[in-house]
């Protein structure tokens, strides 16, 4: 999802507004160029779709690597020590729910 996107615009709008775009610098190009017929125009508008396509596959290259996940608590130490007794520990004698 594109960062300059609104966020009640449809998802197939953007397409077509690069779509859009490609045609209108290929006909542009062709113009410039003096193209007599329609098959330098479509080449064009296809070289700009490739050449779109490709800056865009470059510019998600660049995305910044996720940050490391963060760094848990301690852990909770256990009254008595390695000798724990199940039937001494009264910390979960106030649970509201039973799990």
């Amino acid at each position: 999802m594109s960062p300059f996107r609104p966020p009640r615009l449809a998802g197939w709008v953007p397409g077509v507004a690069l779509l859009a775009a490609a045609v209108g610098l290929g006909v542009a190009v062709g113009f410039l160029l003096g193209a007599q017929s329609w098959p330098p125009y479509l080449g064009l508008t296809l070289a700009t779709l490739l050449a779109m396509g490709w800056a865009e596959k470059l510019w998600s290259r660049r995305a910044v690597p996720r940050r490391p996940p963060a760094a848990r608590g301690r852990l909770k130490v256990i009254r008595g020590g390695k000798s724990y007794d199940l039937e001494k520990d009264d910390s979960t004698n106030n649970q509201r729910y039973l799990m």
